[in-house]
């Protein structure tokens, strides 16, 4: 085995997080496991936390949305559907221009 082991301590500390967290998510980083032993390869840790790595967002690229009843209304129908805020907002207007909203 080329690739150094870590222990959950270690590993923890690579990370920022507590070791708690580090065995709670053994799953998602990987891990090897010698009996009740846990470790973790190196190469699989980096690989984790570069998975993890989120970059800019323009702008035109950030959407809210939620699955929920005004999905529903929005929709039309009764199957859940993706409620974006812009959306929601023309759903808004309409109503006030209907005198719903007061």
């Amino acid at each position: 085995m080329a690739d150094e082991l870590l222990t959950t301590d270690e590993v923890a500390e690579l990370l920022a997080m507590s070791p708690s967290w580090v065995y709670a998510n053994k799953h998602r980083i990987g891990f090897v496991q010698f009996g009740s032993a846990v470790r973790f390869e190196q190469s699989a840790v980096e690989r984790y936390a570069k998975s993890c790595r989120r970059g800019p967002q323009r702008k035109e690229d950030r959407k809210w949305d939620t699955q929920s009843r005004t999905g529903k209304i929005a929709a039309h129908g009764s199957s859940a559907a993706r409620t974006t805020a812009s959306v929601l907002s023309e759903l808004f207007a309409q109503k006030e221009k209907q005198g719903s909203l007061r």
